[in-house]
């Protein structure tokens, strides 16, 4: 697997790639389109927020993307095709991520998670410092765990 910086024209492959990540989850079908102009990426955020693609079978498997911000970088997205979870491909993009939050001179890397996505932050040194409330039908104490992953030891 390998690493790159993701180019512009690739837009329509990542916001494919995060509707499918998220929808791993069990989410309904109407859930996933409300959440459908969260998911998607652009071109232009691609060429204004750092964003680096995972390459797996000659295929981009994987994204993560950062806001940058004074004293912490946020971690804006990271998702990875179901079929490849499980795999390294997620922790290698959150590393990388960290790395270049930390050459950025941030202290941490701010993560607005999902809550099943909180043990795989968790499993990579990130910790739960708040919640946000994020009801959704079915799930009225649904929250968002918000983390926060130390980038000045890596």
């Amino acid at each position: 697997m390998d690493i790159r910086p993701a180019r512009p024209a690739e837009a329509a492959t990542l916001s494919a790639i995060a509707k499918a990540s998220k929808s791993h989850w069990p989410y309904t079908t109407e859930q996933i389109d409300r959440w459908h102009a969260d998911l998607v990426v652009t071109a232009e955020q691609i060429l204004t927020c750092p964003t680096h693609v995972a390459i797996g079978d000659g295929i981009v498997i994987g994204f993560f993307m950062l806001s940058v911000m004074p004293g912490h970088w946020a971690l804006e997205h990271l998702w990875v095709l179901p079929a490849h979870m499980g795999r390294g491909a997620g922790r290698a993009l959150l590393s990388m991520a960290a790395r270049l939050a930390a050459a950025g001179a941030a202290e941490a890397l701010m993560i607005d998670a999902d809550p099943y996505a909180e043990a795989f932050y968790k499993a990579c040194g990130a910790v739960r410092v708040d919640t946000i409330a994020a009801p959704i039908e079915g799930a009225p104490d649904r929250v968002r765990p918000q983390m926060r992953l130390d980038v000045t030891q890596i």
